[in-house]
């Protein structure tokens, strides 16, 4: 599998399935700023709220061939081997990527397990062999990222912009924050210091200055 990170702001995405595991896909496209729309002749209430929220579109329907056309990215999350199939064969006839929960040769991509804090996004994946062991990998990883993190990503994007202003190629400041990134830096952020670890990195911009 080659990993990357889908831009799908605004772009139609559709779920096929109105159950609960339809809903936590619904939660993943919607954190990506997806337009969804969910098609299923039963909604779950979780799927109801959003629906009367404004915040998803539902197509009141089983699944027929030509439903999935125009859409960016499908997810089937239903009971039915025959809809999953049905659905593959056509996305991949329309070059249209598709995610077959639980049946990882019917997919062009797995979904992993996330962390999202803001705009730092960690993903955990088994390539689609062990989701259950993709959970628990995440789990460990929140007791690390919970404390410091998103807030400390929106200071360094004004560091960012400091450093190009200061040190002159794009090589250099590769090897800044390789460097400044450290150990000593990432405790802080853990602790809940960030305007210490914002003036380490500030003052290690200065010297360039100097």
């Amino acid at each position: 599998m080659y990993p990357v990170n889908l831009i799908l702001d605004d772009k139609p995405c559709l779920v096929i399935g109105g159950g609960k595991v339809a809903y936590r896909k619904v939660k993943g496209l919607l954190a990506a700023n997806a337009a969804v729309t969910v098609l299923a002749p039963i909604l779950e209430e979780q799927l109801i709220l959003l629906k009367k929220a404004g915040k998803i579109r539902w197509l009141d329907k089983i699944y027929t061939e030509g439903d999935i056309t125009n859409y960016a990215l499908v997810i089937c999350a239903t009971d039915s081997e025959k809809i999953n199939q049905a659905a593959a064969i056509e996305a991949k006839s329309k070059k249209i990527l598709i995610n077959i929960v639980d049946c990882l040769p019917l997919c062009d991509f797995a979904v992993p397990a996330v962390i999202r804090r803001g705009d730092l996004l960690v993903t955990s994946s088994t390539n689609g062999k062990s989701p259950a062991m993709a959970r628990e990998i995440r789990r460990e990883l929140e007791k690390i990222l919970d404390v410091g993190y998103a807030p400390f990503i929106e200071i360094l994007a004004l560091l960012r912009e400091e450093a190009m202003q200061a040190i002159p190629t794009f090589r250099q400041r590769e090897v800044f924050w390789r460097d400044i990134l450290n150990e000593d830096v990432l405790m802080l952020v853990r602790n809940g210091r960030l305007k210490e670890a914002e003036d380490k990195i500030r003052n290690a911009i200065s010297s360039f200055r100097s």
